[in-house]
Parts: C-alpha cells; structure tokens; sequence
C-alpha cells in the first residue's frame, strides 16, 4: 500500500469519527450510546439499512442522510474515482450523454 492511499485512508477515518461525535452532540437525545450507533453505522455501509428498523440503529432521519454522504465518500475512496470524476459522470448522465 502506498503512503498517499494510506494517508487517505487515516483522514477518512478520522473523518468519519469526528463526524460521528459531531452527529452524536447535536442529536442529543437520551440515548448514552448514540455515538457507538453512528460509528456503527457508519462502518456497516448500506448493511446498516435493515437495522435502522430496530432499536438497535433507530437515529433521526437527518442523521441517516449524513450517513449516507459518508457511504458515498467511502465507495469514491474504494473505487479509485475521485470526486470531481464521480460528479462529471452525473452530469453527462443527467445531460443525456449515456
């Protein structure tokens, strides 16, 4: 693995742990545990979809949309597309350039 992959890597997931504690601190609730389900969520991908349904990851629908920005970030990373690739192919798909 090369350094620029790994340092990806790392600001990755130390993206997605400060954005979990910022989920968690704005959220509030009463849960004390919100942020170990954030985290979780985070982590299991779309594999935490069917768990949204139990108490397990039950989360405000704000929260799951953030969620869902950081599962697309983490497929761009997997993928080896960068971003302003991911967007260009949306606008040619939504210009009508198949």
């Amino acid at each position: 693995m090369n350094l620029d992959r790994l340092i990806s890597r790392l600001s990755q997931s130390v993206t997605e742990i400060v954005v979990a504690y910022l989920l968690a601190f704005i959220a509030g609730g009463t849960d004390p545990l919100r942020l170990a389900k954030i985290v979780l969520a985070i982590k299991l991908n779309v594999f935490a979809v069917p768990l949204s349904w139990t108490p397990v990851l039950r989360l405000p629908l704000w929260c799951w949309y953030v969620v869902a920005v950081l599962w697309i970030r983490q497929w761009l990373l997997l993928s080896g597309y960068s971003v302003a690739e991911a967007v260009g192919q949306v606008e040619r798909w939504a210009g009508g350039e198949w």
